[in-house]
C-alpha cells in the first residue's frame, strides 16, 4: 500500500515537471515558437510541391498544344491547302509567307483573297461549279496559279515601291475607286451600292477591295519609275515628230501597238468622252493635224494625233510606249532561282 502511494506521487512530481517546462515564459518563447512552425511546415511544403508540379503540367500542355496548332496550320496551308475562311482569317492574324521573291516575303493572306475572290466570281459566274469535278479542278489549279503570280507580282512591287521611295495614299485609293464608279455605269452608283457588288460578284470586302486597288497603284505607280528605256523611247519618238519627220513614219518605227503598222496608229472615230485613259480628251483639245506631248497612261507612254472631227466623234492616232522593265526584272529573277515557292502550284502551260 505504501509503495503504491509513492509511485502515485512521484507519478505527479514527474506530470507537474513537464507541466512546468511546457509553461511559456520569457526564456522559452523562442523555443515555443519554432516548435509550432515546425509542425506547420509539414502541411505547407506538399502545397508548395503540388503547385510546383501544377505550373509544370500547364507548362507542358500548352507547349504541346502551340507545337501540334502549328503542325495542323502548316500540314492544311502548305500540304492540304485548304482555303477555308477559317484558314484565310487565321492568316490574317498570323503573318505567314506563300513564298518570296528577292527575299521579300509574300504574304499568304493576299494568295488566298486572290484566290478566294477568283473562285467566288466563277462561282457566281458558272451556278453548276464544283471543286469534284476534274473540269473544276483543272480550273482552280489555273485560278491558284494566276493568284499566287499576282500575289508575287504585288509583293515585288512593293519591294520596288520602298526601294525607290513610291508612296500610295489613301486619296489615291479613293480617287482610283471614285473614277472606276463614275466610268462603270452611265447611272451614277454610290460607293456603298458599288461595295455591296463588290462582295456579290468577287465576295470582297471594302478593305479588301482597296488592298487590291492599292497593290495596282503601287505597281503602277512603280513601273513608270523604273522603265527607265520606256521614258527615253517615248521622248526619242516625240522629238523626232518635232523635229519634222512624219507622224507615220514615227508610229512605225517607235509604237508597241501591234497593229500600228497596218493603221499608222489610226483608231478611227470614237466619241470625245470616249474612256481610253484620257486619251480622247487630250486628242480633242488638239487642232487637227497637230501632236500631243507625252501622256502617261495607265499601262505606258502615249503621243496622239488630232485627224478628224465630226460633231462629237474624233478620229486620232496615237503612238504607244509599252512599259516592260517590272516584267523583265521579275522574270529575271524567276530564272535566277530568286523566287521560292512555298506550296505546290502547277505551272501553266
Amino acid at each position: 500500500m505504501v509503495k503504491r502511494l509513492v509511485k502515485k506521487i512521484k507519478r505527479q512530481d514527474e506530470q507537474a515537471e513537464k507541466l512546468q517546462a511546457t509553461r511559456i515564459t520569457n526564456e522559452t518563447v523562442a523555443e515555443h515558437r519554432e516548435q509550432i512552425l515546425a509542425g506547420g511546415r509539414k502541411f505547407k511544403y506538399p502545397i508548395q510541391y503540388e503547385r510546383h508540379r501544377l505550373l509544370i503540367n500547364s507548362i507542358l500542355v500548352l507547349v504541346v498544344a502551340s507545337i501540334l496548332a502549328v503542325v495542323i496550320l502548316w500540314w492544311q496551308l502548305y500540304l492540304v491547302q485548304n482555303t477555308s475562311n477559317f484558314f484565310y482569317r487565321v492568316t490574317q492574324l498570323v503573318p505567314l509567307s506563300v513564298a518570296t521573291v528577292d527575299k521579300q516575303p509574300v504574304p499568304f493572306n493576299d494568295y488566298l483573297m486572290e484566290y478566294r475572290s477568283s473562285i467566288h466570281w466563277l462561282q457566281q459566274k458558272s451556278r453548276g461549279f464544283s471543286t469534284n469535278s476534274e473540269d473544276s479542278k483543272r480550273q482552280s489549279e489555273h485560278l491558284k496559279r494566276q493568284s499566287l503570280d499576282r500575289a508575287i507580282e504585288n509583293a515585288y512591287a512593293q519591294k520596288l515601291a520602298d526601294e525607290n521611295n513610291v508612296t500610295v495614299t489613301d486619296k489615291d485609293v479613293d480617287d482610283f475607286i471614285d473614277q472606276t464608279i463614275e466610268n462603270s455605269s452611265s447611272r451614277k452608283l454610290s460607293r456603298k451600292s458599288y461595295e455591296a457588288v463588290l462582295s456579290d460578284s468577287y465576295g470582297v470586302s471594302p478593305e479588301e477591295y482597296r488592298n487590291i486597288v492599292r497593290y495596282a497603284i503601287t505597281k503602277q505607280k512603280v513601273s513608270f519609275v523604273i522603265d527607265k528605256k520606256a521614258k527615253e523611247k517615248i521622248d526619242s519618238a516625240l522629238a523626232e515628230i518635232a523635229g519634222g519627220k512624219s507622224f507615220d513614219k514615227v508610229v512605225v518605227k517607235y509604237s508597241d501597238d501591234p497593229l500600228a503598222k497596218a493603221t499608222q496608229g489610226d483608231i478611227g472615230f470614237v466619241s470625245k468622252t470616249n474612256q481610253d485613259q484620257g486619251l480622247a480628251e487630250a486628242a480633242s483639245n488638239l487642232k487637227v493635224n497637230k501632236t500631243s506631248g507625252v501622256i502617261q497612261g495607265t499601262d505606258g507612254y502615249y503621243i496622239v494625233k488630232l485627224l478628224e472631227v465630226k460633231g462629237d466623234q474624233i478620229r486620232y492616232a496615237r503612238i504607244k510606249v509599252d512599259l516592260n522593265q517590272f516584267e523583265e526584272s521579275l522574270k529575271k529573277l524567276k530564272k535566277d532561282g530568286k523566287v521560292d515557292e512555298y506550296i505546290k502550284v502547277k505551272k501553266d502551260a
